[in-house]
Parts: C-alpha cells; sequence; structure tokens
C-alpha cells in the first residue's frame, strides 16, 4: 500500500516528534513513508523542498552536476531542522557553504547530509544521527540571518571551513566568497561579492585560528575575477608552471572599439586568450552559436585562443601543460 495515501494531519507542523505522531494517531511505519525524512533521532519533518532532478527545472536548462544537487539537499535539510534547533544555535562548515551557494563536494567524496550545526555555548562538540555539532569560540564567528537562516557569515564560513579542503578547493571557495560579476565591456557590476577581502583578512588573523597561518598563506592567490573553481584551478596551475600572470576577466576589443568578446585569461600583448569551457559550451545551441561568433571575431583581430575542456583541466594536466606552454611560445615567437 501507498503510505501517502493517508496525509499527515496539519496539527502536526512541517517538524514534528514520533511522540507527537503517536499523539496524532499516526502509525510508526507511517513515518517511513517517501514524502517523510528523519532529520534528527526522533524527529520528523515532511517533504517540501524539492530538489531539482530533471534538466527542465534548472534555470540553464540541463541537469545540475552532482555536488550543486548535493547542496541543494543539504539546504534543504537544513531549513527542516530550524524549528527543533536550540536557541543561539546556527549553521556553520559546509551547511553554512552550501547555504551560500559556495562550490563545496561532499566531505571524503560521499553524498551523506550531514548537517553542521554550531553554538558558542556549551562545552563539547558531538555527533548525532545526520548531525554534526560543534562549539566554536565568539570571539572566531560572526553570524547573519540570511533569509530567516541563522548561518556563519561568509568570510567566517571560508576560514572554518578551509583547513579540512584540498588547496584548490579552498582557493576556489575564497574566490567565490569575493566574486564580484561585472557586465563584459563596463565596470557595472552586477551584484556585490559575498565579502570583502578586509572581511576575509579580518577572519583569517582572528587570534587562535585553527589552520591561521594556511589562511593567511592563501589570501594573496584569491581574486575577485574567477567565475567558477575551473577558472580557480587554472589560475594556480599557470602560476605552478611558472606560466606568466596573465590578465583576468580581460575585456577584447576591435581597432575600432568594438567589443568582441570577455575572456578568462588573456595575454593581450601576445593576443592570446585561455578559455574554460564547460559542459554547457557544447550542449546549449545559443551558448555554441556565441563561442562560434565570439572566436571568429577574436581570428579576425589576430587573437588565438586556447580551449580547455573539463577532461583536458582534470584527466590530462600534463596535455594540458604542454598546450599552454606552446601556446605561449609560439606567440611570443609570432609577435
Amino acid at each position: 500500500m501507498d503510505r501517502r495515501q493517508h496525509p499527515l494531519p496539519e496539527s502536526l507542523g512541517r517538524v514534528f516528534t514520533a511522540a507527537a505522531a503517536r499523539a496524532a494517531g499516526i502509525d510508526s511505519r507511517r513515518l517511513h513513508g517517501d514524502d517523510v525524512v528523519r532529520i534528527a533521532p526522533g524527529t520528523y519533518s515532511r517533504v517540501d523542498g524539492e530538489v531539482i532532478v530533471s534538466p527542465a527545472d534548472h534555470p540553464s536548462g540541463r541537469l545540475p552536476h552532482p555536488n550543486e544537487r548535493w547542496r541543494q539537499s543539504l539546504t534543504i535539510r537544513a531549513i527542516n531542522l530550524i524549528e527543533v534547533m536550540k536557541p543561539n544555535a546556527f549553521f556553520s562548515h559546509y551547511t553554512a557553504a552550501a547555504i551560500w551557494g559556495l562550490p563545496v563536494s561532499p566531505p571524503l567524496g560521499g553524498d551523506e547530509l550531514r548537517v553542521d550545526i554550531a553554538s558558542c555555548e556549551g562545552s563539547q562538540s558531538l555527533e548525532r544521527f545526520g548531525v554534526t555539532y560543534r562549539v566554536l569560540s565568539p570571539r572566531q564567528v560572526k553570524v547573519v540571518v540570511l533569509r530567516g537562516i541563522p548561518v556563519t557569515d561568509p568570510a567566517t564560513t571560508w576560514a572554518e571551513l578551509t583547513p579540512g579542503l584540498a588547496r584548490s578547493q579552498a582557493v576556489a571557495v575564497g574566490d567565490a566568497v569575493l566574486r564580484h560579476p561585472r557586465y563584459p565591456g563596463t565596470s557595472r557590476y552586477k551584484r556585490d561579492p559575498l565579502a570583502t577581502r578586509s572581511q576575509l583578512e579580518q577572519a583569517a588573523t582572528t587570534p587562535y585560528r585553527r589552520g591561521g597561518r594556511e589562511l593567511r598563506e592563501l589570501l594573496p592567490l584569491l581574486t575577485h575575477q574567477s567565475a567558477s573553481p575551473p577558472e580557480s584551478h587554472i589560475r594556480m596551475l599557470l602560476a605552478e608552471w611558472r606560466a606568466p600572470p596573465p590578465e583576468l576577466d580581460y575585456d577584447v576589443y576591435s581597432p575600432e572599439g568594438r567589443l568582441l568578446g570577455c575572456s578568462e585569461f588573456a595575454y593581450p600583448q601576445l593576443k592570446l586568450a585561455i578559455e574554460y569551457e564547460g559542459e554547457h559550451h557544447f550542449s546549449q545551441a545559443k551558448q555554441y552559436a556565441r563561442d562560434v561568433e565570439k572566436y571568429q571575431a577574436y581570428a579576425e583581430q589576430g587573437w588565438r585562443v586556447l580551449r580547455v575542456t573539463s577532461s583536458l583541466l582534470y584527466r590530462q594536466p600534463l596535455e594540458l601543460k604542454r598546450q599552454v606552454l606552446e601556446a605561449l611560445r609560439f606567440a611570443r615567437e609570432t609577435r
């Protein structure tokens, strides 16, 4: 029998305990229905948040990356816990990053929806069903309320999370915090960054901060001009390969002043651009057409473009290194 044939009474509310369900005459087997989720020992929630599962549901018209779906699910589970959280508790670490839309992936490569809850009160941290509870120093955290959700601010979230991340991921998350998206060809910005560099510096240099030395070393590597983790990773590889530092988020113009396009990485004197192209560059017809027009316009003005795919970046880094260094050598020789 489909347990969803018997709707839960509205009197239970969105979040309820097993005891409240029994008092309302709900059989314990009903709590295993697919419209109910256990969010803590003896505590349940109606499934009222929808995770995107098909391309039609997503603004881009494509199926979101598994990490994005994980972040959506983690955020929904966190929201469902708000009603049963203790006063002055807030979300931190991976859960805070997911709520802010930062590009984190499941720890240890899994997909467990373990919610991070913290407080500045108490004496010890612990783990219970699906939840990690932490006690944090009030001197090291700043908590804000985002759309009704108590959460560590972006600077604190980056500082708390970074010691547990790989260096490349820590830089990508820091870049996302600083990200200041710009309208190409203008000095106008689409939105404010989640945090300023000074706020990140303040969070990183707080006394007794865990991983403080690592945070201070990472700060100079961060930029507000990186639009995605792959761009952050490419930038780190270019530095590792001792390639000249490129211009970031660079507008390319014709001699008459017509905007031809904006490139993530550019060497204007060499007329060389490096472009990361995710799956949507090939799967979406409009994006593909824009790319064709852009690169044709670049070629007409003597620009060369090195196009980097996900496979080249993450599965063939040595080949990417060869292509980058060869493109730089060729550009120097032909100038």
